[in-house]
Parts: C-alpha cells; structure tokens; sequence
C-alpha cells in the first residue's frame, strides 16, 4: 500500500524529534476495527509502530493509560512521544503475532497455557491497575454503566438490527433491554474494565504476552472482559475450553477480591448476552457499511453465539420480545 507523502514526512519528524534517528522504510499495516492506521518504520537499527489516529482524545487516553500500567509493570508497550495534538504517536514494535492467530496455527497443548498466562494478566489489569487511575482520562465514559450498556444495545439495533429486513417494535425492544440492563447493574463496578479483551489484542513477541488496545478502558464489573476473551467469534472455543478457563479465571481473581461464585456466573451470563450484541452492531457497521471482510466473515459465528445464548439468558430473565428477534435474526452478507 502506498503511503501519503505528508504521512511519511510526518512519520520522519516524529520519530526524529523523539528518538533521533533516521527513517530508512516505512511499512503500511493491515487496519482492524478502528479508523486508526498503523505503520511499520524502520531506521537503521530499530523498528517502530506509529500510530496515525483522527481522534486526539482516544489517543490521549491510550497514552496515559500505557503510562500508568507501565507504572504497574504490566506488559503494554513503551510509548517513545507523540504529536503535541496526539494525532500521531510511537510505539514499541511487538511483532505481528497475535494470540488468535497463534491459537489458530498450533494445538491445544501449545495454546492454552498462553491463554492461562491472559487470564492471570487480566486479573491485574483489573485489581491491580485500577489503582490510582484517573478516570476522567478515559476516553468513552469514566464507568459502564447503565448509559454505555445503553448505548451498546442501541449499537446492535441500529448496525445490525436496522440493517435486516426484520420489522422492528421500538417500545417491546427498549422495555426488554432495560430488563437486561437492570440485570447487569447488579455487579459491582469497582474495577478496571479493559473492554476489548480480545485476543486480537493480544501479542505473542519474544516468548511473552503483551497488551494494546485498551483506550476504550473505564471503570467497570469483572465479568465483561473475561467475556470478550472467551466469546470472541473466531476463536471458537469448545464448551468444555470455556468453562475451564472460566473457573480458572474464577479461581485466580479470588486471589485479589471475594467472589461470590454463583452470583458471579449468573450474571456472567448476562455479560456474555450483551457483549455478543454488541460485537454483532460492531461487525455489521465495519462488514455490512465498512465491508471489511473479516467482520463480515465473523457475523455467522457471532449470529449462532447469539442465538445460543438467548436461550441461556431467557432462562433467567424475562425477554419474551427480544427472545423472537434474536430467534429470527439473518445472518447479513453483502
């Protein structure tokens, strides 16, 4: 792909003024699911990540974020500056790899052992690094609470709902999303919630595991990202995988705050509902409207995962309306 000659020059001065080298390369980076572009630069005896983001303050708080889990000794990636306007700034390169995409090419055997490695990581994002946050440096909303779920569910009936050819009964869909989100509210939110724990998010680099992409990070319950890790579409973990991990999460963040274990998973259940409808709104804007095509190739998965676990969830919530379009709900193509 072809860079910008502003980009490059950009680039250039960036990473002159912060860590005065020369640029001899850059590389343009296959884009996710943000509008934020990534770059591979390269000087003579050093690689680095740029990233070129349109929105200042989900830069901003991406920065202070990885400064302060740096802080932590968590594994995040040094930041080497940024723009004044922090439209642009440097990372530490941590390869290519990242977990989904290692569980993907090796067994069982060689993979798990990582993803217990994410789970004990995760515990201290959430104990440990909600110590001493600022939480007006988040970028989305200082806590989950009952306006994000809110407008997560309003992600799913706009991006993927609207986009069907499904008739749809405004007043019986709120009134049923606002039993979900009563339900959810349950959980204490006394913790860091990272919010996009994926293991897309995840990098495999020098035998180790590191994290990026927690910018959309707040204050919030534990359940959500130990949802996001295991409910992720292309994973495709068994059952059986699900619920060992699970326990094993249990069991290692105990070690930091009281869990009451069958409160925990049933409200868990809840976590997993609204998360899969939110990651449906999220693939059918970046597939259906965007028609970036692993989104696209994702909704299937995510489809059946809904439907699933619609069934769980009406076992403990009353959904009757909710429950038929989650029922009859297509699986959009372009």
């Amino acid at each position: 792909m072809q860079i910008e000659q502003s980009i490059y020059s950009s680039i250039q001065s960036l990473i002159k003024d912060n860590v005065q080298q020369i640029v001899t390369s850059v590389e343009v980076l296959p884009g996710a699911g943000s509008n934020r572009q990534y770059y591979r630069v390269f000087t003579q005896n050093h690689s680095y990540i740029v990233c070129n983001g349109n929105n200042p303050d989900e830069n901003s708080s991406f920065i202070y974020l990885c400064n302060h889990f740096k802080k932590l000794h968590l594994h995040v990636p040094n930041i080497y500056g940024s723009t004044p306007d922090f439209t642009m700034y440097i990372l530490e390169d941590l390869g290519s790899t990242d977990l989904l995409t290692y569980k993907l090419h090796h067994s069982e055997e060689q993979w798990m052992p990582l993803y217990t490695k994410a789970i004990e990581d995760l515990t201290k994002f959430q104990c440990v690094g909600i110590h001493n946050i600022d939480f007006t440096q988040c970028y989305a909303r200082p806590e989950f609470d009952a306006v994000y779920m809110q407008w997560d569910l309003a992600y799913f009936k706009y991006y993927y709902c609207k986009l069907t050819s499904l008739e749809i009964n405004e007043q019986k869909l709120e009134k049923d999303f606002s039993t979900l989100i009563s339900f959810l509210l349950q959980a204490p939110r006394s913790y860091f919630m990272y919010r996009d724990f994926q293991s897309r998010n995840i990098m495999v680099h020098n035998n180790s595991l590191w994290y990026i992409d927690f910018q959309g990070g707040m204050k919030g319950p534990l359940h959500y990202d130990i949802v996001s890790l295991l409910y992720q579409a292309k994973a495709q973990f068994s059952e059986e995988q699900k619920n060992i991990l699970l326990d094993y999460y249990i069991q290692y963040v105990s070690q930091y705050t009281n869990i009451n274990i069958p409160q925990f998973k049933e409200l868990f259940r809840g976590f997993v509902f609204i998360r899969i409808l939110q990651t449906l709104g999220a693939y059918g804007y970046r597939g259906i409207i965007q028609k970036k095509q692993h989104f696209i190739e994702s909704i299937p998965q995510a489809v059946y995962n809904a439907q699933c676990e619609c069934e769980k969830i009406a076992q403990i919530l009353h959904i009757p309306y909710l429950q038929s379009i989650i029922k009859n709900l297509p699986i959009l193509t372009i």
